[in-house]
């Protein structure tokens, strides 16, 4: 579905059936509305991540340390 609050126009059915496609990974018709309303709920929880702002001179560690 294309959301008008998003930053481009994004229709999410369009999305999965295309990449169903690409991948060769076909989904069941009685699946397909469940993969559609996940993939929205992933897009709606990453967006913190997504906004949260950088400063420009941010460089990225030459190690991962945990």
């Amino acid at each position: 579905m294309t959301e008008p609050d998003k930053p481009y126009p994004f229709d999410t059915a369009i999305y999965v059936d295309q990449m169903s496609a690409f991948l060769r990974l076909p989904i069941p018709p009685e699946l397909r509305d469940g993969v559609i309303d996940n993939l929205e709920r992933i897009w709606d929880i990453a967006q913190p991540v997504i906004e949260f702002p950088l400063p420009d001179d941010l460089e990225a560690a030459p190690t991962f340390e945990p």
